[in-house]
């Protein structure tokens, strides 16, 4: 996966990340704040993401793996 060549500014993977679709929420953290930092702002942003770096190495994402942080407690 050569994301730094990809053209478009929206991650490749964000049509099945969870945190992108608003299936896992980030406490107060706004999810159009996230999206802006992290989803759309090209490879700048995604290099950022804990999630992306996790799926660029082939490694199994963890349920609560938001861009910040690996394995994060989900509040319910």
């Amino acid at each position: 996966m050569n994301d730094q060549n990809y053209k478009g500014n929206l991650c490749r993977l964000a049509k099945s990340c969870p945190v992108f679709q608003g299936e896992l929420i980030v406490e107060q953290i706004s999810p159009f704040l996230l999206k802006n930092v992290f989803c759309s702002r090209g490879f700048m942003g995604w290099k950022n993401c804990e999630r992306y770096k996790l799926a660029k190495a082939g490694i199994e994402i963890p349920e609560g793996t938001t861009p910040y942080s690996i394995n994060v407690e989900i509040l319910s």
